[in-house]
């Protein structure tokens, strides 16, 4: 363990942040550990599209909650890109965008307590209010919140620690799995949805205490001349005519997040083609804890040591082979089955796409790298669900399932073969 808080010599790595490095690998860990406890009780993929099944049968609207999820997050970093890159500390925007990203949970909360007095589709729209502040809040705070993780976690050490916060997340979102299956089974809903709501509150407020104990370097930054004379569009045009590994890259996530709408359906799949009790879908939630628990710990050593680019091949094999697996499943083991196989890749993609956009640009550009890898390929995260539960209503799961499989197909295509390792290539 000693070793491992060892940081090379190197020009390039700010002497505050060597000198702060245990503190703030602690701090940043425990936020982790805290912020995926509270939300495990509004997982995007397994408990909020049974909620939302509960107020209409709609499969669009179904297919809309893990869309808001992954739009939300995506769609907005690159605005505040140009923003960041002139200032000298990043925690301060972290802390203020923090707490409109958490408050949600507590209106959802309440929220959940009065649903049964209210029409249903005034519930829905509401419900759907609240989620899209709640998503769209946290995808305003994430470009600031990687920044301050790029700051004070140097490279050679990235991918060690988003293996480890995120088995510690994951662990405790293991917790906080099992305390949902409680709650689903022992109290009567509404009731047992805001108590899950309130206890996902506590949990993400906590994980922000931690983020306050983060001591961040003051480093000067300014725009460069010829990027200040660039607006947004401009500049990121002038990328991607000027960057074709990193466009290449873009088209890989657009087309790989095109096929998680098979993720995203596989809980309500399950639940209704083998007649499952709702209290399922805290099952399916602890299953895919459990796989990328492992998936962490193997992936964010191979990162620090290979780069990203290998991982997101692998990890795109498996997605394949796990929606080739849901095809031919007739039993509900064998929908585990592909489900374990889906959550290994999603663990895998998740922590490479938090690392390899960082490692695409200078450190001057990086922020608009990181905003452009969120913000150009969000729009294919939120079109997925929507075309998925489209698809479902039309032509059944199987079609969509197969359509998610066609887009996986040409995502490892692109990677494989036309993006080449950025840590080699920069």
């Amino acid at each position: 363990m000693k070793e491992f808080f060892i940081i090379p010599n190197s020009d390039n790595i700010n002497p505050e942040v060597v000198k702060h490095f245990r503190r703030n690998f602690f701090a940043n860990i425990m936020d982790s550990g805290f912020w995926f406890f509270g939300d495990s009780f509004v997982a995007a993929y397994t408990i909020m599209p049974v909620f939302m099944s509960t107020l209409t049968d709609s499969p669009i609207l179904i297919g809309l909650i893990p869309a808001l999820e992954g739009a939300g997050w995506f769609l907005p970093q690159l605005f505040l890109a140009k923003h960041l890159e002139g200032q000298n500390r990043r925690l301060p925007l972290v802390l203020k965008l923090g707490v409109l990203d958490r408050l949600p949970l507590l209106f959802l909360a309440i929220g959940a307590l009065f649903i049964l007095k209210v029409d249903p589709t005034v519930a829905v729209i509401m419900f759907l209010l609240i989620y899209i502040v709640k998503t769209f809040s946290s995808g305003f705070g994430a470009l600031p919140w990687q920044e301050l993780i790029a700051t004070v976690i140097p490279i050679t050490h990235r991918g060690r620690y988003w293996g480890i916060a995120l088995i510690l997340g994951k662990l405790m979102g293991m917790v906080g799995a099992i305390i949902t299956g409680f709650l689903l089974t022992s109290i009567a809903y509404p009731t047992n949805y805001a108590a899950m709501f309130g206890v996902g509150f506590i949990g993400v407020s906590i994980s922000l205490l931690f983020v306050n104990m983060n001591i961040e370097p003051e480093i000067e930054r300014s725009l460069s001349p010829a990027n200040k004379k660039l607006n947004l569009w401009a500049r990121m045009g002038k990328i991607l005519r000027a960057d074709s590994n990193f466009s290449n890259f873009l088209i890989n996530r657009g087309f790989m997040f095109l096929s998680s709408m098979g993720l995203g359906f596989v809980t309500v799949y399950g639940i209704q083609e083998f007649d499952l009790p709702l209290s399922h879908s805290a099952i399916f939630t602890f299953i895919m804890l459990v796989t990328e628990v492992v998936g962490y710990s193997i992936w964010g050593a191979y990162g620090d040591k290979n780069g990203y680019k290998k991982i997101l091949e692998f990890n795109n094999l498996f997605l394949i082979l796990g929606l080739v697996i849901l095809l031919l499943s007739k039993s509900i083991w064998g929908l585990y089955f592909a489900f374990v196989i889906m959550s290994f890749s999603h663990a895998g993609e998740y922590l490479a796409d938090q690392n390899i956009a960082m490692e695409f640009s200078s450190e001057e550009d990086r922020p608009t790298y990181i905003g452009m890898s969120k913000t150009l390929t969000g729009p294919f995260l939120l079109l997925a669900p929507i075309i998925g539960g489209t698809f479902v209503q039309l032509w059944g799961y199987q079609i969509m399932f197969l359509t998610a499989l066609a887009t996986a197909l040409i995502a490892f295509g692109t990677i494989r073969f036309f993006v080449k390792e950025p840590r080699l290539s920069t």
